[in-house]
């Protein structure tokens, strides 16, 4: 498994500065984020995927393992319009894979018809996902996704094989619905109805194509080792089901730069030693 960190630990800093910092603490991957007022490194429809790929290059990455995208493709065709922006951008910059989740359902949403407009969306992005060759990764982090069946039930769908899962291993231990719309962002954490996070990853191994590997006290991301969840379970079950991808650290970047920067150094730190015990 390769280790990476997401920029959205410095989402209240330009990409250039979140870039630096994050190759300097020893990253050799990097994730950024595309998503919209909550952390616009990237605009998908203005930025150049060319100068952007050679700017990543510049920075000594390796590559970049995802962009970041999330939008609520239950009640949003622009939603649905900027995955697809999202996925032919990221071809064109050489990004594998884009990441986003189903958003929030409506309280007067059945859920059959939810489910049915999610279905008929994602079909339509899958295709575009294959003419791309990128993978379209749905995260545990909607209201259906965010249950012990509802991501399992979303990515079987209809078989695809660009159709996989971004699995975060604290979000569905802490809440049921985090979310971002083309104006703000809302969030439910610390639910009642939190579940296990090894439960949820059981069920979708064989479809992960990428992992947010976090760790939270509450509602807060920390310094990995330092929270609630079994970081060590979840790498114990990626390693057994043969995952190679990368593991990017993640938090919510409230820190300031100083912070940011200490939790991205120990949690890599922790990374690397976990990974080693695992050998």
């Amino acid at each position: 498994m390769e280790i990476g960190c997401n920029t959205v630990a410095f989402r209240k800093y330009d990409l250039d500065l979140a870039l630096d910092k994050i190759a300097s603490a020893g990253y050799e991957y990097v994730e950024i984020e595309a998503n919209l007022s909550w952390c616009p490194h990237v605009d998908l429809w203005e930025d150049d995927p060319v100068k952007f790929k050679d700017k990543i290059r510049g920075f000594g990455f390796k590559g970049v393992s995802a962009i970041g995208s999330h939008r609520e493709l239950l009640t949003s065709e622009q939603g649905v319009k900027d995955i697809e922006r999202g996925l032919i951008w990221a071809h064109e910059a050489e990004v594998p894979l884009v990441i986003t989740g189903e958003g929030r359902k409506p309280e007067d949403m059945y859920q059959e018809t939810a489910l049915q407009i999610l279905k008929e969306r994602l079909e339509r992005l899958s295709e575009v996902a294959k003419e791309n060759q990128v993978y379209l990764a749905m995260e545990d982090h909607g209201s259906i996704s965010l249950t012990p069946d509802g991501l399992p039930q979303i990515i079987n769908f209809f078989d695809s094989t660009w159709l996989a899962v971004n699995f975060d291993t604290a979000n569905i231990h802490r809440g049921d619905y985090v979310g971002t719309d083309s104006n703000s962002y809302e969030w439910k954490l610390g639910a009642e109805t939190s579940y296990s996070e090894t439960e949820l990853l059981k069920k979708v191994v064989k479809r992960v194509r990428h992992v947010h590997i976090k760790d939270v006290i509450g509602r807060d991301a920390v310094i990995l080792g330092n929270g609630e969840i079994d970081l060590l379970g979840c790498l114990k079950i990626l390693k057994e089901s043969g995952y190679l991808g990368v593991l990017s650290f993640e938090t919510e970047g409230w820190e300031e730069s100083e912070e940011a920067d200490e939790m991205i150094k120990k949690s890599r730190d922790f990374l690397i030693n976990a990974l080693d015990k695992l050998k």
